[in-house]
């Protein structure tokens, strides 16, 4: 029970940090730093393991790297970054609720993965969820689409650039080419890199940082915390689970982001995040209740 919680609060407890941080911080600076920060944890780690074919395994497969971290690391990371620096840390965190949703509908198209009425339904339910919250608790300061805001279009954004990433990292994992700790290491080493050249070029003035004794603790613990923790745990969860139930799993992680930001960033609790919750978790229950009737049907002789 545990091993399914702890990954996503550890992932919960980084958003709240990067919040934080990006209260002073440039986004696509913060990504950087951190992406780097952490890959050198990860791949010193990853190194230590397999001295003797992993440099020869990364230039035999870089062209491949160097997409997957695009899709799986960089641009979910500067999207999500965007979303957070301008709107509320929950409201963030419950759009990447979808992934479950999105995962299927990934899977339905591109492994012609089977749908019945009620997954459907259950997606329909998800998205209304979503709707609701973006509805009553929008902050149009910058309107993408009529009550969509441009920060909730990023955080949409994110989230399906993220999952088509992760479904590939998981076929990765799955070939055992690449370790967890390598291809994480890698993508966030990759996505670093990316992110303060995009820094250098939109902002270099955000190099310009002075840095408190607060903001470094916040910056290990999202390093430490978020990225190496987090992310190693749920990509151990991908190596042994389906994706989609992983990602069923994680919508624990906007309810630690809700009760997180209001204990520490003074972000107000709103009912509608609650109905918007139950919405969202009804869809969930039912989309997975008919995955699980389709396992046993697929098991019986």
């Amino acid at each position: 029970m545990f091993d399914y919680i702890f990954p996503f609060m550890f992932l919960a407890s980084g958003i709240t940090a990067n919040k934080a941080l990006l209260q002073t911080l440039d986004s696509n600076f913060l990504v950087g730093i951190r992406m780097l920060a952490a890959s050198i944890i990860l791949l010193a780690m990853a190194f230590w393991a397999k001295k003797t074919d992993f440099v020869r395994r990364i230039l035999a497969h870089w062209p491949y790297l160097i997409i997957l971290a695009s899709f799986a690391t960089f641009l979910p990371a500067i999207l999500k970054a965007y979303a957070l620096k301008h709107t509320d840390s929950s409201t963030v965190a419950f759009i990447g609720s979808l992934d479950p949703f999105l995962t299927a509908i990934y899977a339905y198209f591109l492994l012609n993965d089977r749908m019945t009425p009620y997954k459907w339904l259950g997606i329909l339910l998800g998205i209304a969820g979503n709707i609701v919250l973006i509805v009553t608790h929008s902050d149009a300061t910058c309107s993408l689409l009529g009550r969509l805001s441009c920060a909730e279009g990023a955080a949409l954004a994110s989230v399906c650039i993220s999952r088509f990433g992760w479904i590939k990292v998981q076929q990765v994992l799955k070939s055992h080419l690449f370790s967890i700790k390598e291809i994480n290491g890698l993508c966030m080493l990759l996505a670093g890199v990316y992110a303060l050249g995009l820094t250098v070029m939109v902002s270099p003035a955000a190099f310009e940082v002075s840095w408190t004794l607060g903001m470094v603790l916040l910056f290990i613990h999202t390093t430490i915390v978020g990225n190496v923790i987090g992310y190693s745990l749920y990509s151990y969860l991908l190596k042994h689970h389906s994706a989609t139930f992983v990602s069923l799993a994680g919508f624990s992680t906007p309810l630690f982001v809700y009760l997180f930001g209001w204990l520490f960033l003074n972000e107000k609790l709103y009912a509608s995040f609650l109905l918007a919750s139950a919405i969202t978790f009804a869809g969930l229950v039912i989309f997975y209740a008919e995955e699980l009737k389709l396992i046993r049907l697929n098991r019986q002789p």
